[in-house]
């Protein structure tokens, strides 16, 4: 596998992103490692949406498409000579309906990405007193099978992951997932035609890994049952700086991809 695209940038438009993601720099290190697909998506909240909270209300459609200036810039468009440059977002869902951009909103970005498990954002988009790990899966799969039937997702970003509790928690709730849930949700994402994020995050090294890179059993059997199910993969480094790429980050990803049988054919093209 050779990771040529990631559509899962941020730049400091998000509020989250360190000061140094200026869109140059993240397209210099992502060209410098081979990247020929860039995709900024940084955080939004459609303000004719209501819910957004307080965190979220300057991310306004407005400010998230004022990237292009930048990008029309003479340095960006010399760095950007010869690659594929995609401005997307990644908005936010609460469960059910409600997602915080609209239709018409979305038709003004190249891509949607959309997280199904942003629970770290406690009372918010998970209720702060589900701890138990079989709650978690539960809500967990309902929130992915509603993103599903939103039918607006490009891809659904970091799947599967408890975010917001210990870190060994995604694991341990991944390990409840039975294939056979993974399978109805995945086919339930090929039908949306919904891509799947090759995160970096699944690419970590884990203490039930094994091999040198040590990468987690569950989350390669996840991935390894979503590309069965026929789903085709985004690539998400979820960068908010350029130094994860620039440390190397795609190689790893490569190499989990690699034991998940997940190729180049398989990678959603834009």
């Amino acid at each position: 596998m050779h990771i040529t695209s990631d559509i899962h940038l941020h730049s400091n438009l998000s509020s989250c992103a360190k000061p140094e993601a200026t869109p140059a720099a993240i397209i210099k290190a992502c060209r410098d490692q081979g990247i020929r697909s860039i995709g900024f998506a940084d955080h939004l909240w459609d303000k004719t949406i209501p819910g957004a909270s307080k965190w979220y209300q300057p991310q306004d459609v407005e400010h998230v498409l004022s990237i292009k200036e930048t990008l029309a810039g003479e340095e960006c468009q010399e760095l950007s000579r010869g690659l594929k440059i995609l401005v997307g977002c990644e908005t936010e869902f609460l469960g059910g309906k409600q997602v915080g951009i609209s239709r018409e909103a979305a038709g003004l970005f190249d891509f949607v990405l959309i997280p199904p498990d942003h629970f770290h954002m406690k009372n918010y988009v998970f209720p702060a007193d589900v701890n138990a790990p079989e709650d978690i899966k539960t809500i967990m799969i309902r929130r992915f099978m509603e993103v599903m039937d939103l039918e607006l997702a490009t891809a659904v970003v970091h799947p599967f992951h408890a975010m917001g509790f210990t870190p060994e928690m995604p694991y341990v709730v991944q390990s409840l997932i039975s294939d056979n849930e993974y399978r109805e949700c995945f086919i339930a994402a090929k039908q949306a035609r919904c891509a799947i994020e090759l995160h970096a995050g699944v690419a970590k090294p884990h203490e039930a890994g094994s091999g040198e890179d040590k990468f987690s059993p569950e989350c390669i059997r996840m991935m390894t049952i979503a590309r069965e199910c026929g789903c085709s993969f985004s690539i998400g480094s979820d960068a908010h700086s350029p130094e994860p790429i620039i440390a190397g980050v795609y190689k790893r990803m490569e190499r989990f991809a690699d034991c998940c049988g997940i190729t180049e054919a398989h990678i959603l093209q834009l």
